[in-house]
């Protein structure tokens, strides 16, 4: 699923890390799953190659991370570790915290506050929220995926297309891509190779008020329900091909159309909310962007070498970390670039 969704969700559920989450009963699966299409890559893989950005003499390696990827597969590390072995500098994966601008007390008090923050206002159902012929397909896809769980259907859209991916990408043999992450971080540590962090944090000044504006307020999340449950056959195979092409590093095929739409119509359904412009949550992307760009470039004045990682849609999106580094004056080499 999009990331602006999953950031919607952090927003209210990763302050409390410890809140229990909203009761279901979940049975088993339908009998009817689809075939899949396979996840081809198992075993040892080439992996992606690195982007190269050189300016003044100076050269940052960029990998680009993806998820989901195959959960058995290893990937071949000799271009990783040989570029970080000549490195000064370790630029971390960029990670955004969004948290109430509050101390620990604080941040108890609002437990009440967060329980049923999922669910849609004045106790509304999927079937009384989306379109009925949208609400039809909802329920051929959440008997395949998610099967016999009544609690979903108490949820905001957009929180019920996140439990459907999530079941979803379980049945396709992919899971996380935090492996990469600290396979890079191992290697780092062992060829002394200092991690910079990149964080940007976003603090809720008046926590209360955005949860209860929050709970009161309806989304346009419609669309963003309505063409992911449209296309979650559809983007489970992308999701499939393009995990196979990051393994057996194939650059070209890591670019996805049809996904790309699909978060920008999410992104809109999260960010142009009335709560979300008043907290800044619009703001989140750009922001992040300039906070790990700004890293680079402290980096970079500090090393003559470099390896960063950055998600593979920020790296190749709309308004991507690679323009921005072209934008900086930097000459930007892809990894398959025969030169």
């Amino acid at each position: 699923m999009s990331a602006p969704a999953r950031v919607l969700a952090a927003l209210f559920l990763s302050w409390l890390p410890w809140l229990p989450p909203a009761a279901a009963q979940q049975a088993p699966a339908a009998a009817n799953v689809p075939t899949l299409e396979a996840v081809t890559v198992q075993g040892e893989q080439p992996g992606p190659g690195l982007w190269r950005a050189t300016h003044d003499g100076r050269t940052l390696f960029i990998l680009g991370s993806l998820a989901p990827l195959p959960r058995d597969m290893t990937w071949k590390t000799d271009e990783i570790e040989a570029a970080l072995a000549h490195s000064g500098a370790l630029i971390s994966l960029p990670r955004v915290r969004i948290k109430p601008n509050t101390g620990f007390f604080g941040r108890l008090a609002l437990l009440p506050f967060l329980i049923g923050v999922r669910n849609a206002p004045d106790g509304a159902t999927l079937k009384d929220t989306v379109p009925p012929d949208v609400y039809a397909r909802w329920l051929a896809v959440k008997a395949r995926y998610i099967g016999n769980d009544r609690g979903v259907e108490r949820y905001r859209p957009i929180f019920a297309v996140l439990e459907l991916y999530k079941s979803a990408v379980k049945k396709t043999g992919l899971g996380k891509s935090g492996e990469i992450v600290r396979t890079v971080s191992d290697l780092a540590r062992k060829h002394g190779v200092k991690e910079v962090p990149v964080e940007y944090t976003l603090l809720v000044d008046d926590p209360r008020a955005a949860i209860r504006s929050f709970k009161r307020s309806t989304l346009d999340d419609v669309s963003c329900f309505a063409q992911s449950v449209d296309n979650i056959d559809a983007q489970l195979a992308d999701m499939t091909r393009r995990a196979n092409a990051w393994a057996t590093g194939d650059i070209a095929a890591l670019r996805d159309e049809r996904s790309e739409r699909q978060r920008a119509t999410c992104m809109n359904a999260v960010t142009e909310g009335g709560v979300a412009q008043r907290i800044g949550l619009a703001d989140v992307p750009k922001a992040l962007r300039e906070t790990w760009l700004a890293a680079v470039e402290a980096t970079m004045a500090a090393h003559e070498q470099a390896v960063a990682i950055v998600p593979i849609d920020d790296l190749l999106g709309a308004d991507g970390y690679l323009d921005a580094l072209r934008e900086k004056g930097y000459a930007v080499a892809s990894p398959d670039d025969p030169d």
